[in-house]
């Protein structure tokens, strides 16, 4: 089945890819060392096009690479890279980058239903596949995905969503060491029918971080998988990463954090507050059981918790029963707030695919305002290649902030 899909991409890939032009649409600069939030329920008006709301994640995507300037270097990682009306737009940004002579090399999980090869065989036919030159396109199944089934470190699948840029040009300034992490895959189903995040910002260290990561996954693929490769980079600045998978019973990083958080503590002004803790998760399962017993912990001590979940189609929950019975439990009279979420619009389904989870009060020893977001899902920390960031301040709170009141008060109110 994945050699006939696979030739069936093959043939396709030059109808449905046009070469140039097709991002015309997509007018001004990136924003930087800022959020991009999109919203499906934006609806165009006009069907089978993107409003500006529903295609924000994957058009900032388009001006950062449009952006790069020749000779600099673009690395981009995605887990599901499908045609539709943004993500073929990002390919002939990739594309187009590479013609104008900025190196761009690309890893791509290799999807065992075929998502992935219309645009895989588009970006080879451009890019070629040879890894020791200026550009390239590779998947973690070496030496071919007919005969191994992997991540290109994690024994199940390449989960990440980033890209890298070491120079873009926005309004005349030259800007480097470019991260952009995002919850979103590439297909039109992040447009129409799912709440993504991305997050676009300059630091060196994390910059540096992740290209160490990007080489680890095309140099990992060639070898045994590594459940237990999980690292960070330093502290010491607005943002951290975090990369996995991590060995199961080395603990579980998330819980790690919400054993630091305080539920009452003062302000700036001595004025006593109760830590806010929100989530908003696409997968949450049994073996991070773990982070579900801090929160209702934390919420019987007074903490604020607040929990939305990708509410699947069989009513249950991507939240799993062994999760639902522990948010469920009440400790000192209190119960964490728990929305599960999938409500209509029209023929269509809207769900959450965020990844993302953030504190507002005391943590370990101070009171800033912390975003951890990614596309790490709750889930088996072993399995899957991904990257997280957390990012600390006041001003990028209080933009996810704003956006998670958005979904979760959507959500409530039509699911």
């Amino acid at each position: 089945m994945k050699k006939i899909a696979t030739i069936a991409a093959l043939c396709l890939a030059a109808t449905l890819l046009p070469a140039s032009g097709a991002a015309a649409d997509v007018t001004g600069p990136p924003v930087l060392n800022a959020p991009v939030f999109n919203d499906p329920v934006a609806d165009s008006g006009v069907p089978g096009t993107p409003s500006a709301a529903q295609s924000a994640v994957m058009d900032q995507l388009i001006r950062l690479i449009r952006a790069a300037r020749p000779g600099s270097e673009i690395r981009f990682v995605n887990h599901q890279f499908s045609p539709g009306q943004r993500s073929t737009e990002v390919a002939d940004a990739l594309v187009q980058a590479h013609q104008r002579g900025v190196q761009v090399k690309v890893i791509l999980d290799d999807q065992e239903d075929g998502s992935n090869d219309v645009i895989t065989a588009r970006l080879r036919g451009a890019l070629g596949t040879d890894e020791g030159a200026g550009s390239y396109v590779l998947g973690c199944e070496y030496p071919s995905p007919s005969a191994v089934n992997r991540g290109c470190i994690g024994r199940n699948y390449l989960h990440s969503k980033f890209a890298l840029f070491s120079g873009i040009e926005v309004n005349g300034t030259t800007h480097g060491n470019v991260v952009f992490q995002t919850s979103s895959n590439l297909s039109d189903w992040y447009l129409y029918n799912s709440y993504n995040d991305a997050m676009t910002f300059t630091d060196a260290a994390v910059y540096t971080g992740y290209r160490k990561y990007f080489d680890d996954l095309r140099e990992g693929r060639k070898r045994a998988v590594n459940p237990g490769y999980f690292w960070t980079t330093p502290t010491g600045s607005a943002y951290r990463a975090t990369f996995f998978p991590r060995v199961q019973s080395s603990g579980d990083p998330i819980a790690n954090i919400l054993k630091l958080v305080k539920c009452r503590y003062q302000d700036e002004d001595g004025v006593y507050r109760q830590t806010d803790i929100r989530l908003v998760l696409t997968h949450f399962n049994r073996h991070r059981l773990a982070i579900a017993k801090e929160l209702t912990r934390l919420r019987g001590e007074n903490c604020w918790v607040d929990l939305v979940y990708y509410k699947s189609s069989d009513g249950t929950g991507n939240a799993d029963a062994t999760i639902r019975a522990e948010l469920a439990k009440t400790v000192n009279g209190r119960r964490v707030q728990v929305t599960p979420c999938r409500f209509a619009v029209g023929s269509r389904s809207v769900v959450p695919h965020l990844k993302l989870m953030m504190t507002d009060g005391f943590y370990d020893d101070d009171i800033t305002p912390r975003v951890y977001t990614g596309s790490a899902n709750f889930t088996h920390l072993e399995n899957a290649d991904d990257a997280q960031i957390r990012i600390s301040g006041r001003d990028v709170h209080t933009q996810y902030l704003s956006y998670f009141y958005k979904v979760r008060d959507t959500c409530r109110a039509r699911t």
